[in-house]
């Protein structure tokens, strides 16, 4: 179980522009709707809080942001090399817990080009730990988890029982905004420290042939 630093010290080696990687399931698109559903703005303010909490406690340069959302991605570029290239470098991987996630080719497919990284590191280096820190955006309750994502923990006791019972997502719409945030700074907390002991070195983004994904058929 990781739990998260008393007191965080600098992240070494600010070089990397990404100290995590958001994976997420989109909402789909129906009907005729055009703005963006309420929780797609929720999930893009969480990442913008976590992003400036990371930045507090690191010595991250800002000239981009140290958490990687494919929201931004432009336009006519190529996505999934994007996505790869992210995936290589960053040191830290983000799930973010909904029941669509778990149905999500592409989601099965980053979890699993993370894990081959993870992987290829223990053939050269010692164990130190996991590096995926999932978050819940719903209750527990409302999850059924394949087994590669219920291998992982994620009931760290510096979030609590409200956490576990709502999610991020629930707190924020029950309007419980106090207990919102301390959950963001604590996850903040745990990515830095995780990085640090990880030290997940980039790897070549051949390793990510042929991804498969992860949660089907198992």
């Amino acid at each position: 179980m990781i739990h998260p630093a008393s007191q965080a010290a600098p992240a070494s080696d600010s070089s990397d522009p990404y100290v995590f990687f958001m994976s997420y399931a989109r909402l789909p698109m129906t009907g005729t709707r055009t703005r963006k559903d309420p929780s797609d703005v929720a999930l893009e303010q969480f990442h913008a809080h976590l992003c400036s909490d990371i930045m507090q406690l690191t010595d991250h340069d800002g000239e981009e942001s140290p958490g990687f959302l494919d929201q931004s991605i432009d336009l006519g570029e190529d996505w999934q090399g994007r996505l790869k290239h992210a995936l290589a470098t960053c040191r830290v991987f983000v799930p973010i817990y909904t029941s669509r996630y778990f149905k999500r080719e592409w989601c099965g497919k980053e979890w699993d080009a993370f894990a081959r990284r993870q992987e290829e590191q223990l053939r050269t280096r010692p164990y130190t730990g996991n590096a995926i820190i999932p978050v819940l955006w719903v209750g527990q309750q409302h999850l059924t988890l394949p087994p590669v994502a219920a291998k992982v923990q994620y009931a760290h006791p510096a979030l609590g029982k409200d956490y576990l019972q709502s999610g991020l997502y629930g707190l924020k719409q029950a309007g419980r905004h106090a207990k919102y945030r301390s959950s963001v700074w604590a996850l903040a907390q745990m990515i830095v420290k995780v990085a640090q002991q990880t030290s997940l070195e980039p790897c070549d983004v051949e390793l990510f042939k042929d991804l498969r994904n992860v949660f089907e058929g198992e």
